[in-house]
Parts: structure tokens; C-alpha cells; sequence
């Protein structure tokens, strides 16, 4: 009797075991990073993506839903998804050109089931390798509008089709280059692209940009408030 309720209590001990062990998987994959998990779930509520690429996220929806993005700049920044209840991997995009650097995915509840229409919760994507976006500034020029860009330490002015026309750059002296900030156009009779510099600056430029400048209106640049002609 006592050899039989012994394999008894170790049967009872392995099936306890078993159990909880399954208690504890059961646990992990039931991720719950959602504050609304009756709603819908995420595998990760916070990730990082390199501008520029993608990444995928299981996401459980117990009913239909849409999404909403928070700030942003890219048009490549987006979801993309069946929106439909049941259990996925959504994909989210972030654009070469994004330049915000926390964009957040909300995510909404849209199903007749549910009456209200702010059930939500969010995933939050750190954006990694951020391309800072060029300094570009929108100038008059003869017949139209043209854009001046920074590139480097070069001002390169273009053509209301992107067609670039002319440039220059900003020297110190002894054939040193100074940095250059675009702002605008500063008139003192003439137009002057306004910029700022590291220092008190002087323009250069060839002779054919010049006198595409020239044509263009602008007699010069205007370095940290101070009107310089073209050489």
C-alpha cells in the first residue's frame, strides 16, 4: 500500500510540475504590452527603427481597427497591416526622409461591436539615422520663384523646375573655407542672400555665377548683417 501511495504523490508531483510549467509558458507568450489588452496587444510597444526601413510587430486585435500616426515628416512613414481582428504581423515603415525623432503609431478600436471610438494605445518608434534635411530657402528670382539650398558649405541657387543655376561659398581668408547658414534675402537697394558664418566672412564665387546672380537680382551676400558685394 505504501509503494502504490508513493507512485501516487510522485504522479500527483510530476503533473503539478507540468502544470505550472505550462502556467509559466503560457505567461510569456501572453505578451500584454498593450494597456488595453481585452482590445488588442503588442509584442513590443517601443522600438527602434533606422530611417528608411522597416520592422515587424505581432499585434493581437480582439476586433477590427485603424491607425492614426502622431507627428511626422516622411510620406514613407506608415503601417502597414490588414486592420482586421484576429492575430498578425504588422509592418512599420519609417521614410529616408523622416526627421522626427519619436513617432508614435496609434492604434483605435473601429468596429460596431464597440460603441466608443477612443479605445487606443500606441507603439512608440525611436527613428535611428536621422538625415538631417538640407537648409533650403524659397528666394525671388528673375521671372519666378527659386530655391536656394545649403550643400556642405556651398549655397547652391536653383530654378523654380530644380535646375541648378549658380553658387557660392563663403571664404576666411588664405584660401580657408567658412561655415554658411542660409536665411533669406536681406535688400539694401539690391537683394543679398542673407546668411551667418563662424566668422567675418567674405563671398566667393566664379565669374559665370556671378553674373547669373547678378541677372538674377542679387548683388551679393549679407554675412552676420553685414552687405558684401560679389568680387
Amino acid at each position: 500500500m505504501s509503494k502504490k501511495f508513493g507512485f501516487i504523490k510522485k504522479l500527483c508531483g510530476i503533473i503539478l510540475s507540468v502544470f505550472v510549467l505550462s502556467s509559466f509558458v503560457g505567461n510569456i507568450e501572453a505578451f500584454a504590452y498593450s494597456e488595453i489588452p481585452d482590445y488588442l496587444d503588442f509584442g513590443d510597444s517601443v522600438v527602434s527603427i533606422n530611417a528608411g526601413e522597416s520592422k515587424e510587430v505581432w499585434l493581437y486585435a480582439h476586433y477590427d481597427y485603424t491607425y492614426y500616426l502622431g507627428p511626422h515628416t516622411s510620406k514613407g512613414t506608415y503601417c502597414e497591416g490588414r486592420f482586421k481582428s484576429g492575430t498578425e504581423y504588422i509592418k512599420l515603415h519609417i521614410g529616408a526622409d523622416e526627421t522626427v525623432k519619436n513617432v508614435f503609431f496609434y492604434f483605435y478600436i473601429d468596429d460596431p461591436k464597440v460603441p466608443s471610438k477612443d479605445v487606443h494605445d500606441n507603439i512608440e518608434v525611436y527613428v535611428q539615422n536621422i538625415t538631417a534635411a538640407p537648409e533650403t530657402v524659397a528666394v525671388p528670382i528673375a521671372g519666378g520663384t527659386g530655391t536656394l539650398k545649403k550643400q556642405g558649405n556651398i549655397a547652391m541657387l536653383y530654378n523654380a523646375q530644380g535646375i541648378a543655376m549658380a553658387s557660392f561659398s563663403l571664404t576666411k581668408g588664405a584660401g580657408n573655407m567658412a561655415s554658411l547658414s542660409i536665411k533669406g534675402v536681406a535688400n539694401n537697394g539690391s537683394n543679398y542672400f542673407d546668411v551667418t558664418s563662424d566668422s567675418d566672412s567674405s563671398p566667393v564665387i566664379s565669374e559665370s555665377d556671378k553674373a547669373v546672380m547678378l541677372a538674377n537680382g542679387y548683388a551679393g551676400v549679407c554675412v552676420n548683417g553685414k552687405f558684401k558685394n560679389w568680387p
